[in-house]
């Protein structure tokens, strides 16, 4: 069995976890800031459970972490090299885009 380094490890499961779309368009509302879960909720036009699972996968992978705000959990990128990686990813990107 071939043996893995920390690093290829850790890439790999940060790019597990971004491979799904609703997580992609929840990490570039993240660009934007800070968001609970009911503001992220609204964005992506899931259900708060489904919202809630994405966000879990996120930041188990170490991507987004969380903070308490009394009854809410607000989220932010804590990876800065994921928020580079995005950016240099999506620049020149068309708002105007078709969606598929």
């Amino acid at each position: 069995m071939k043996k893995y380094t920390k690093i290829q490890l850790d890439l790999y499961r940060k790019f597990r976890a971004l491979a799904h779309p609703a997580r992609i368009k929840l990490i570039q509302e993240l660009l934007k800031g800070e968001y609970c879960v009911g503001e992220i909720q609204k964005h992506l036009t899931l259900s708060q459970p489904n919202v809630s699972q994405h966000l879990k996968i996120l930041k188990e992978a170490g991507i987004i972490t969380g903070r308490r705000d009394k009854n809410r959990i607000c989220y932010r990128i804590s990876d800065e090299k994921i928020v580079g990686a995005i950016n240099a990813f999506f620049k020149g990107d068309d708002k105007d885009e078709k969606r598929s």
